[in-house]
């Protein structure tokens, strides 16, 4: 039986979309699943550009094409921002999909892990066991994720993360470059990680926190 491909777009035109087509590109090397139609950006300047070979349209491509089944990949690199733009797309929800995003070679290691959709998971990234990832996350390239570990939805976790077991990562976070999380603690919603950060207590909500080990900032 032939493999059915689905036509996609990727919300954003910045970097972090670029990297994302490349991962979907490598996902395609490995079994042909997506047709990629484009970016779609909100920049006027960037309307009807090329990126990587693919066109830049804007938002209304939705509408004109609403008849048609669509997958939509978020390509954002800011946590609030990814939740503004699919509460705003639920409107269009009839004809949208959000897959989940998976580089090839991390799939393999996905045993015991489970997640809701529009997930984003890059390569290198490594999952041990009993794991649950929300929906609308963005987890970089080479993190470790072990046992336990509970990631609720719009976390955007950045490359080399580490992740030790039973963390509790609430909504909204951002986990820069390099950091580690102790066992057993929990991150607040909409709280930011320092890169390289070692976090060895909790985190409150809406606190940013930085340093080894880490610390919180006093606004």
């Amino acid at each position: 039986m032939d493999q059915i491909i689905k036509n996609l777009f990727i919300i954003g035109a910045g970097g972090h979309a670029r990297e994302i087509a490349y991962l979907i590109e490598d996902i395609n090397i490995a079994e042909r699943q997506w047709n990629i139609l484009g970016f779609i950006s909100n920049d006027d300047a960037e309307i009807g550009n090329t990126m990587m070979g693919y066109e830049i349209f804007p938002e209304s491509i939705l509408k004109k094409r609403k008849a048609e089944q669509l997958n939509l990949v978020i390509a954002i690199g800011n946590s609030r921002t990814v939740k503004k733009i699919h509460c705003e797309l639920m409107g269009l929800k009839s004809n949208i999909e959000f897959p989940n995003i998976i580089h090839p070679r991390v799939v393999p290691n996905m045993r015991g892990t489970s997640m809701g959709i529009g997930n984003i998971i890059c390569a290198g990234n490594i999952f041990t066991t009993d794991i649950q990832i929300g929906s609308f996350n963005c987890i970089n390239r080479a993190c470790n994720i072990s046992h336990d570990v509970r990631i609720a939805d719009y976390c955007i976790i950045n490359p080399g993360v580490n992740l030790s077991g039973g963390v509790e990562i609430e909504k909204g976070c951002l986990i820069g470059t390099g950091a580690t999380i102790l066992q057993y603690l929990k991150i607040g919603a909409y709280s930011v990680i320092g890169a390289g950060a070692v976090v060895t207590r909790n985190v409150r909500k809406n606190s940013t926190v930085v340093g080894v080990p880490a610390k919180e900032i006093v606004k």
